[in-house]
């Protein structure tokens, strides 16, 4: 077969949202959706690129986005390329193809790639090894919300069943938020990432996430509100039966009334009887490798799964050098 690669200005909307949608491994991340909210915030340049056969039908498809972390002078050593899902493909030849040439086309535009795997990579790690991607291990926890409510609850760890009565009985409750919540969600975010040291794009991601999401797709806020004041809140995109944790906070001032316990808890919940049938916590670190949000999370029930990444290296020097300006950028803001 004589492969074809063409980039999303040649495959229409309509047809790449076909192939992710009757994909078994189709998600959000591979949609025109997250291309064009990517596409309008600074600082992202999405890009998607295709393996199509002699009917210029898809075979295989990849998509992210180049992120400079740090704007500016260093901008040339930040910039990465991300995937926050493993490429999908029909034929093995076609992903081939399709990374080879993604290799080519990234050389000099990042210092390194990541592929963020949702599902089993052994059926695609060889073909990635082959073109220069190493492979390491990185952990995710997903919740079946097919099971009953009692199920779910009944695999709580005992201490966090405690912790959400106590935010039930101090009157905290969780709605989904209209799109008005925005900027005062943001803030809550924006707190939780200044006090981690860790980039956090800007309010107009989450503005267009919310202007291009429909009822089919998209963003969706939840808040943890004690009286008339929003304490915490967990952003979403939802697409297909899955629910992606994307950002989860709450205010430091509000700790002890439980919004970090309840929020989790009143989505599943929310979330199931809108037919949700699973709840992506959104990655849980490397294995033995002490990670505090991974004992949060872990507490909730779920299964572990060791997907890992991929990570590819464009620019060896470049890397070494980015990874200690990351350090002193991080002791800097101390």
């Amino acid at each position: 077969m004589q492969w074809k690669l063409l980039t999303n200005k040649e495959i229409s909307s309509e047809q790449c949202l076909s192939y992710v949608d009757n994909h078994p491994y189709g998600t959000i991340f591979h949609t025109p959706y997250m291309f064009e909210v990517y596409k309008e915030t600074p600082n992202y340049e999405p890009f998607a690129y295709f393996a199509v056969d002699d009917q210029r039908q898809i075979k295989a498809m990849l998509t992210g986005v180049i992120e400079t972390v740090k704007p500016g002078f260093l901008s040339s050593l930040s910039k990465r390329a991300v995937m926050m899902q493993a490429p999908i493909f029909d034929e093995i030849e076609a992903i081939d193809f399709l990374l080879s040439e993604y290799s080519k086309i990234m050389k000099h535009k990042v210092v390194y790639s990541e592929v963020r795997n949702h599902y089993d990579p052994e059926c695609i790690s060889q073909a990635m090894i082959k073109n220069g991607f190493k492979y390491e291990d990185h952990l995710n926890i997903i919740v079946d919300l097919f099971q009953s409510e009692n199920i779910l609850w009944e695999q709580i760890h005992s201490k966090r069943r405690n912790e959400i009565r106590k935010a039930e009985k101090n009157g905290v409750k969780v709605k989904r938020l209209s799109d008005e919540y925005l900027v005062e969600s943001y803030s809550i975010i924006k707190e939780v990432y200044e006090k981690a040291k860790l980039p956090l794009p800007s309010i107009l991601f989450f503005e267009n996430a919310l202007r291009n999401s429909s009822k089919y797709m998209g963003m969706r806020i939840y808040g943890a509100c004690l009286d008339d004041d929003l304490i915490g809140i967990m952003i979403t995109l939802q697409y297909k039966n899955i629910v992606y944790d994307l950002y989860a906070g709450s205010k430091s001032k509000y700790y002890d009334k439980n919004p970090n316990d309840i929020i989790p808890w009143e989505v599943f919940k929310q979330c199931k009887n809108e037919g949700k049938t699973i709840f992506d916590f959104g990655g849980a670190g490397k294995p033995n490798v002490p990670y505090g949000v991974r004992d949060y999370k872990m507490k909730f029930g779920g299964k572990f799964v060791n997907y890992g990444r991929f990570t590819l290296v464009n620019n060896p020097l470049k890397m070494k050098l980015a990874e200690t300006g990351f350090k002193i950028y991080q002791k800097v803001r101390l």
